[in-house]
């Protein structure tokens, strides 16, 4: 049962089908409320700096002895925690602002943390800081242990983009900018700042190879908005999404993650990666065939039978395209760093 219960909260979003959400564990909650089911796109954005430093070679420890691979894992979980309460934090504005309602998507597949009675604005606000505030000590602690500022840019540059996607004065999603947030993100200040914070360098090349995850992620995200073009436009919400129109957005969608899969594939053939990745890449696009046919085609009018995640659809899609790409990245570094390739 704790298998199920875990599983159904990181795979799909959602309580294992007949169970109430309030019944499970207080750890499973967390991760439900937190939107932990997302995670593992800043899992490879963040990990494949690391893991790319790895591959290279350059790994280094700082002046005073201080591990590199230790600052990088640093980086890392930051990371990870910044992600989290920036979901906690997104749901918080949308709250206020009155989106996150009973008839808007964000309400309807998956408990939100104020509008399902599981905490209080207060409370909700209590745990982004604790959460935003352990991110920004392990940021902080790489930072003085590098003793370079550069760390501090890619941090505070995250920080920005992250909390100025819903949050005045920057508003990016409502102005339609909020992908391109997304894609600098999860692209070349999430990689390339663990690769920072491993090395104590940074170069062209490891910022060009965070590029793919980038494009992955920013379909995941156009994904969401197509879930919810309907009711952001009816808001005034102008995400990018809704500017261009639904089909135009699902067009958009194709390219970035058939862009993702190529750009990976092409990295292996050129060297960038190491070039098992390439063949990887190519096995994950056959096994993603499916996905993106949902991904090309109109949303259904209703769901099928057992559908977990309704009134979303795209989005799960556009996640499960990205899979198979998250695993050839991550498994053909770790392989070519092994077998020196």
């Amino acid at each position: 049962m704790a298998l199920r219960t875990y599983a159904s909260v990181l795979l799909r979003q959602s309580a294992p089908e007949g169970v109430d959400w309030r019944t499970m564990p207080v750890l499973a909650r967390a991760l439900l409320l937190t939107r932990a089911s997302v995670l593992p796109l800043t899992i490879v954005g963040a990990g494949q700096g690391l893991l790319y430093a790895w591959w290279r070679g350059t790994i280094s420890d700082t002046a005073t002895g201080v591990s590199g691979l230790l600052l990088g894992l640093a980086a890392f979980l930051g990371a990870n925690l910044a992600h989290a309460a920036n979901n906690l934090a997104n749901d918080w504005r949308d709250y206020k602002d009155g989106l996150d309602r009973p008839g808007y998507p964000r309400a309807d597949y998956s408990p939100h943390p104020i509008a399902s009675g599981a905490m209080s604005s207060r409370t909700l606000l209590t745990a982004i800081a604790i959460l935003t505030g352990l991110g920004a000590l392990l940021g902080g602690f790489t930072m003085v242990m590098r003793a370079d500022l550069m760390l501090g840019l890619f941090a505070v540059a995250g920080l920005i983009l992250s909390w100025g996607y819903t949050d005045p004065p920057l508003r990016l999603k409502r102005r339609g900018l909020g992908e391109l947030s997304v894609l600098l993100v999860w692209g070349p200040l999430m990689g390339g700042g663990t690769y920072l914070a491993a090395t104590g360098t940074i170069d062209s090349t490891a910022l060009l190879a965070t590029l793919p995850w980038g494009m992955i992620a920013t379909a995941v995200l156009f994904g969401k908005h197509l879930d919810k073009i309907e009711a952001d436009g009816s808001r005034g919400v102008r995400t990018f999404v809704v500017r261009i129109g639904e089909r135009r957005a699902r067009a958009a969608t194709l390219a970035l993650l058939s862009g993702g899969y190529i750009c990976v594939a092409l990295f292996g053939a050129l060297g960038i990666f190491p070039w098992i990745v390439a063949p990887l890449a190519g096995l994950g696009a056959l096994s993603a065939r499916a996905a993106l046919k949902i991904v090309a085609a109109p949303r259904p009018s209703a769901p099928p039978p057992g559908y977990p995640l309704w009134p979303l659809w795209h989005v799960g899609a556009a996640f499960l395209v990205g899979r198979p790409a998250m695993g050839a990245l991550f498994v053909g570094l770790i392989l070519g760093t092994l077998l020196g390739i």
